[in-house]
């Protein structure tokens, strides 16, 4: 067979574990099974390393790295020389190289391999970059609380300053978008209430970015049930779905609902505003 090449750069959780994660454009050439594999390490010899396909990981190249003086960024380069055989060396980056050099999209999906992350620290993320938006375009009016159980579907209450009416939020955190740039959430009806007061904000986590995209969903939660779409309608695990695609340019049901993430206190502030005339 025809030798098969690829490369790849090292992130620093894999120096540190002495494994690699292949990325998903070439699990193909991986066995579907857990394996051994042959692998000719660069002059250092021949070693057999385990393979585990679910997680896309080659592990047991603590030496490897450590004689190669691995640092993150550092290329390494895979030759598939049968099904179980391959040839793997790495090739040095210079610091100044590696400092100047921004990171890939592919690189920033590997720092990040959400795989590995538990769902309640994601979402915890997700709702901290919310607060912090929220406390610093705030300026002092705004303020935000976190309920001590999450009971009632509610992960922030903001209030403003000297308006004993609060806003409750409900985010949606997502760290993969589907196709090209759809943002999809999932609600469950018994975990949604909705209310005039109650809104729902989805965001993407951007890996390139470390940190939430520029554009945000902001929605009324009774909008949210009207527009959504509805799965396992009328069973216990009925759930409320959104897809759209995170772009100012977007047509459709929820275009008007698309905001930059800089403008949401300003929309807070309106809908703080709606409230202060109820209760005048």
């Amino acid at each position: 067979m025809e030798n098969i090449q690829f490369i790849k750069s090292i992130i620093p959780i894999e120096i540190e574990l002495g494994f690699v994660r292949i990325p998903s454009k070439y699990k193909k050439l991986f066995p579907k099974e857990n394996s051994r594999l042959l692998f000719d390490l660069d002059g250092t010899g021949k070693s057999e390393l385990s393979y585990n396909p679910k997680h896309q990981r080659i592990f047991g190249l603590n030496r490897f790295f450590k004689s190669k003086k691995a640092e993150q960024r550092d290329i390494l380069k895979f030759e598939k020389i049968s099904d179980k055989k391959f040839k793997l060396s790495l090739n040095k980056i210079s610091k100044q190289e590696s400092a100047g050099k921004p990171l890939s999209e592919d690189e920033a999906k590997e720092i990040i391999d959400t795989g590995i992350i538990p769902s309640q620290a994601k979402g915890n993320i997700v709702e901290n970059r919310i607060k912090e938006l929220i406390i610093l375009y705030g300026q002092g009016v705004l303020n935000v609380y976190e309920p001590a159980a999450d009971i009632e579907g509610i992960d922030l209450v903001v209030l403003k300053r000297k308006i004993f009416q609060p806003l409750f939020i409900q985010v949606k955190g997502k760290f993969k978008l589907r196709g090209k740039n759809i943002l999809q959430i999932g609600i469950k009806s018994s975990a949604l209430n909705p209310h005039h007061t109650l809104f729902i904000v989805g965001a993407y986590y951007n890996p390139q970015k470390m940190d939430i995209d520029d554009y945000l969903v902001f929605i009324p939660s009774k909008v949210f049930i009207e527009r959504a779409n509805v799965v396992n309608r009328g069973k216990k695990n009925e759930l409320y779905v959104l897809n759209t695609p995170l772009r100012p340019d977007t047509h459709n049901r929820f275009s008007e609902f698309i905001i930059r993430k800089d403008n949401l206190v300003a929309k807070i502030f309106e809908k703080f505003n709606e409230i202060e005339k109820y209760y005048k």
